[in-house]
């Protein structure tokens, strides 16, 4: 009977480490908000380490957005992080292919 309480750590484990419901994004700037965090997270960076986020608009579905960082040196080239997209059903976020003009890999942990 000591299946029972492994498998109920196991579930608590799922349900603490990303197993989230996917939520719609209710625009451009908090789809801003959500790439932010997914990509910082995902390069172990601060929030901070993100200067700006430019929102392109809306195409087919997502919200396509570039990251730039803070320049940090006294000349900079470009800070440009990526091109990503969050998806305004679930607020999944992709790379963004801009030469395609649609979603690539999705960012996951």
């Amino acid at each position: 009977m000591r299946v029972f309480p492994a498998l109920c750590l196991s579930l608590l484990a799922l349900s603490v480490t990303g197993c989230a419901r996917p939520e719609p994004v209710a625009g451009a700037e908090a789809a801003c908000a959500v790439a932010i965090d997914r990509v910082t997270t995902l390069r172990g960076l601060p929030a901070g380490h993100v200067a700006r986020c430019e929102p392109l608009g809306e195409a087919n579905g997502y919200y396509p957005l570039a990251l730039y960082a803070h320049c940090r040196e006294d000349l900079c080239g470009s800070t440009n992080m990526g091109w990503f997209a969050v998806r305004k059903t679930t607020g999944e976020v992709f790379e963004w292919v801009v030469t395609e003009q649609k979603p690539g890999q999705r960012l996951t942990r």
